[in-house]
């Protein structure tokens, strides 16, 4: 008896044990940051300008830096998040690290060019909004370095289409994400259809976002590609000339902004944005 008790408890013991190590998922910034590349290593630890102040931004020419943390109020109450922007030189970036329990996208770093519905301000927006028919191309070339620990991440554009050209947040018609790499996040959205397009192959999920707690009420769109990558050249106007060919946006809409960053789970990990470079031109 005294056998079967011992070997009992050493099962239990063990599983225990097992079952701490597996939910024990906290992982500190300096774990994630070893794994970098040296210019990534260097963007956090000598940065030019940083700052961990949740919402915080910064403007550097015609990119704002945002440390963009919407979805804290998901978290349970006494959780610790934690998220810092960078900026040394030409490169920008962002490390995080988010409890366990987090459920869904909790934040968006990222850097903006124009101004999005949320935001107040008649700052200048480098040419924003444009109506969708004016706009002949907005060509991005982008190349980024991500580290994620426990991979609840995307790497996604997020565009804003309004019904005005003065425009707040009650003006907000339609949402476009266009995903480029991510991990253990699933899209909203039902899907429609998959594309075939000069930059890759990307299935578009559609749907309508309602939640009166973070003032959603807007279509949404998601084209999310099949084989992910963390650089590439895109053209944002084959997408608008799409969902406009198949009556998903309508062309007098205006376009605000291009956001460009990483959507966050329970995750903890670090990116660098080697290049973002954007080109507007008009009909």
């Amino acid at each position: 008896m005294k056998a079967i008790i011992g070997k009992y408890l050493v099962f239990i013991l063990s599983f225990l044990a097992l079952s701490c190590k597996t939910l024990n998922k906290d992982v500190t910034y300096t774990e994630m940051v070893s794994k970098a590349s040296t210019q990534a290593q260097r963007l956090v630890t000598e940065a030019d300008f940083e700052t961990c102040k949740l919402g915080d931004r910064k403007k550097f020419g015609d990119v704002w830096l945002k440390n963009n943390l919407w979805g804290k109020s998901k978290l349970k109450e006494g959780s610790t998040p934690e998220l810092c922007s960078f900026k040394k030189g030409e490169y920008y970036g962002w490390k995080w690290q988010l409890p366990n329990n987090a459920g869904g996208v909790i934040g968006y770093p990222a850097l903006q060019i124009g101004r999005n519905p949320f935001e107040n301000g008649n700052e200048e927006t480098t040419g924003f909004p444009v109506m969708v028919k004016d706009i002949k191309s907005l060509k991005v070339s982008y190349d980024v370095e991500t580290h994620v620990k426990h991979k609840k991440y995307n790497l996604a554009f997020d565009l804003w289409l309004t019904d005005a050209k003065d425009y707040k947040l009650e003006n907000i018609q339609t949402e476009i994400m266009i995903w480029e790499d991510y991990f253990d996040f699933t899209s909203y959205g039902k899907k429609q259809e998959t594309i075939i397009t000069p930059f890759g192959t990307y299935d578009v999920l559609a749907g309508h976002l309602e939640n009166p707690k973070f003032s959603q009420d807007w279509q949404y769109i998601a084209f999310v590609r099949k084989t992910t990558t963390q650089k590439a050249d895109i053209d944002l106007a084959f997408f608008l000339n799409y969902l406009v060919e198949n009556k998903m946006i309508a062309s007098t809409h205006y376009f605000t902004s291009i956001e460009f960053g990483n959507e966050i789970g329970n995750s903890s990990g670090i990116t660098m944005v080697r290049k973002f470079d954007w080109e507007l031109k008009k009909k």
